[in-house]
């Protein structure tokens, strides 16, 4: 396992405590950091994704054909 160090004030170490144990709210807060970052990547890639390729049907005709789907 890495050894990662971080300097933060006693303040920030109060807080970060008031969570937990500061190992492990660190860790979660790492965790949560890079779910963040890698659902922004997706999301830019998905928003590439769709400028490419628009999509050709508008709102109204989705929810008229679920509407159709319910009434079967």
């Amino acid at each position: 396992m890495t050894t990662v160090c971080v300097r933060i004030t006693e303040e920030e170490k109060q807080e970060l405590m008031k969570y937990g144990s500061l190992s492990q709210t660190l860790r979660e807060a790492m965790r949560l950091y890079l779910n963040i970052k890698k659902s922004q990547e997706i999301l830019s890639k998905l928003g590439d994704l769709q400028a490419k390729n628009p999509i050709k049907i508008t709102a109204e005709e989705i929810v008229r054909s679920i509407r159709e789907d319910r009434d079967r």
